[in-house]
């Protein structure tokens, strides 16, 4: 490689960094002012978002509350659909272990059966011990704690099934 051709490729790698250093600059800029048009975009519907937060929670609790005292309304369904929306009451257990080293001991004398309810890093099987019944599960000082919670779900358009109700019609219409 002779003198002239280092002097290009010199000449070449400071103008790749010129152009480099000049992008990194402008990315930054715009960068800077993106956050600002986000920042300023969250000023101007922060009151309205918090008014919308605030509307969603009371009117899901007040939802609930009302759900739960008319047990009626879910005794041949646990879903009541509306026209906005759905609320279900769906029953959930997991295990509540005190101690969790004398669990694991008591499990362990039970040798070889016990394995399936211990996991490799010797802590529960949670899964496993779920499938147990509640008098098998106290001999191990476990008891399954029920919970119930409510769930309420807004409802939306299914684009999906108005195109196909759409398409349908326009077929039956064609024949």
């Amino acid at each position: 490689m002779n003198k002239n051709d280092k002097n290009n490729d010199y000449k070449n790698l400071v103008d790749l960094m010129a152009i480099h250093s000049e992008a990194t600059a402008r990315l930054g800029e715009l960068e800077s002012d993106l956050q600002q048009a986000w920042l300023d975009l969250v000023d101007a519907r922060r009151t309205d978002y918090a008014r919308l937060q605030e509307a969603h929670a009371t009117s899901a609790e007040a939802v609930e509350m009302l759900a739960t005292i008319h047990p009626e309304w879910f005794e041949k369904v646990k879903t009541l659909k509306t026209p906005y929306g759905t609320v279900a009451f769906r029953t959930t257990s997991k295990l509540e272990v005190k101690n969790e080293e004398a669990t694991i001991l008591l499990i362990e004398r039970l040798g070889d059966d016990g394995n399936i309810f211990l996991r490799q890093t010797t802590g529960l099987n949670l899964e496993a011990l779920a499938m147990l019944s509640d008098s098998e599960l106290k001999e191990f000082r476990i008891r399954r704690v029920m919970a119930e919670s409510c769930k309420v779900t807004p409802s939306k358009i299914d684009l999906g099934k108005a195109v196909a109700t759409v398409t349908a019609a326009k077929e039956g219409g064609s024949k």
